[in-house]
């Protein structure tokens, strides 16, 4: 499908503030008439705040999805997902100024127009196709010596800032068709899965009571009726040890969530959350100084028994994912995430040198498991989740059906606290939807991706104002 390019109007406002500073938020109750502080989520807003491409584009879930802001303080750089129900390789990195509000494109396909770099080309079933689009793009983090890497699809990718180009630097499973591979790819089927080339798939053995009675999912998933058949013999950790290793031997790898975040070191952290059913959970580290194998930080089985590291297991059922976390973000030695609802929605910490497991917050209200509930406050707590000036903040939206609700949590003691939205700002209008938080490094105040725009808030005064659109 043609999609034309999209006409971004720009909105000339001066801020009134000294090069390099973030822009003084109006106070949107008294000047209701400023565009910064007008909700508009209609196509037709659609570029009005800052030059360049726009944020939406015509798809259904056009989106901002997992970023970061860089150290001075002057861009976020991030991933969007765009016209998904049109075409899966649309996606992309942009940079957004934090200063004047306009974006650009640093990667990836926005539209069929707007593009920037290029992937791999190889050769495919129908010619000659391109590898590592940013199709469903679902996070970004930066990388020593100026190169980001995206997480798209369950591949970890290598982006040139500087040209846009993409390499591959990571991938959680490979394709079996090797034609679709490029040379990078091939290093991940050494040692690869035995009884592959037969076709079989590898099901856990897991029995699941029903009122018919007890019934083994490796026999019903892997096909057979009765007695399962053992599956074929496998390496303990296929893909010459790139592959994520399940929380037992298996001849599959286990497969992460889509959400990073990288260290000092170039070392990327991802969450996994027992998948394929039965693999069990873990923090795993794309270790940078071993071409980026995949180790587990911390892991234990799905029945709750400790593998690697040590501390609170969150999920002691071999047939339930856990919680459903979403972004994952690293402070000093310590990642956090956060989601649910099993065994209740929560917020947990990894020390990345000792594997040691903590459980920082956990909300009182509601049905969750009391072993896991954790602090004081009646706050909720959902998947989003930043860091900034030794708190955590996160929003009710995953629990709650309303508007922007954000919430503080104190990570010492698990208190949780319902923050101020600014009466007639463009924060206090509508439902909440996939709302994305960003940190602002030495800055009190919060980025906010919510109903189409870019907004910036302050959590002390709950004042806030459209940044991008």
């Amino acid at each position: 499908m043609k999609m034309n390019r999209m006409v971004t109007a720009v909105v000339a406002l001066a801020f009134g503030t000294q090069a390099g500073a973030l822009p003084a938020i109006p106070n949107c109750a008294a000047e209701r008439s400023n565009p910064r502080c007008i909700a508009n989520n209609d196509a037709s807003a659609a570029g009005t705040i800052g030059s360049g491409p726009s944020f939406y584009q015509g798809g259904t879930r056009d989106e901002l999805r997992g970023g970061f802001v860089t150290a001075d303080g002057q861009k976020l750089i991030v991933a969007i997902n765009t016209l998904s129900d049109v075409n899966d390789r649309y996606g992309a990195v942009m940079e957004v100024d934090l200063n004047t509000g306009n974006r650009r494109i640093i990667s990836g396909y926005l539209n069929s127009t707007e593009s920037r770099g290029k992937g791999v080309t190889t050769q495919g079933d129908r010619g000659q196709t391109e590898l590592y689009d940013l199709g469903r793009v679902s996070d970004v983090n930066p990388l020593p010596g100026g190169d980001l890497v995206a997480y798209s699809g369950g591949q970890a990718i290598r982006i040139n800032a500087g040209t846009g180009d993409r390499t591959l630097l990571w991938t959680s499973a490979t394709s079996g068709d090797t034609r679709v591979r490029d040379g990078v790819e091939r290093k991940f089927t050494a040692g690869g899965t035995a009884g592959a080339a037969a076709g079989r798939v590898a099901v856990p053995d897991v029995s699941v009571n029903t009122p018919l009675g007890n019934i083994s999912l490796g026999g019903l998933l892997g096909g057979n009726r009765g007695n399962a058949q053992p599956a074929a013999t496998a390496a303990p950790q296929p893909g010459n040890g790139y592959f994520c290793p399940q929380s037992t031997p298996a001849p599959r790898p286990a497969i992460p969530r889509s959400s990073i975040a990288t260290d000092a070191q170039g070392n990327i952290y991802l969450l996994h959350d027992n998948n394929p059913l039965g693999s069990g959970l873990a923090l795993f580290k794309l270790d940078a100084s071993k071409d980026y194998r995949c180790t587990a930080v911390s892991q234990f089985s799905a029945n709750g028994e400790n593998v690697v590291g040590g501390g609170i297991p969150w999920v002691a059922n071999t047939t339930s994912s856990g919680p459903l976390f979403g972004d994952l973000i690293l402070a000093g030695d310590t990642v956090y995430a956060a989601g649910g609802p099993n065994p209740n929605y929560i917020v947990v910490g990894v020390n990345t040198r000792s594997g040691e497991r903590t459980l920082v917050s956990g909300q009182r209200t509601g049905n969750g498991v009391q072993v896991f509930k954790k602090g004081n406050g009646e706050a909720l707590i959902g998947e989003s989740l930043a860091f900034s000036n030794n708190f955590l903040y996160t929003t009710e939206e995953q629990v709650n059906a309303v508007g922007f609700s954000p919430v503080r949590i104190d990570p010492r003691t698990g208190d949780r606290t319902a923050l101020p939205v600014a009466k007639d700002s463009p924060l206090s209008v509508g439902w909440a939807s996939d709302t994305q938080l960003y940190a602002i490094p030495n800055s009190n105040k919060l980025l906010v991706w919510y109903r189409r725009a870019l907004h910036l808030y302050d959590p002390a005064t709950g004042q806030n104002m459209i940044l991008s659109r």
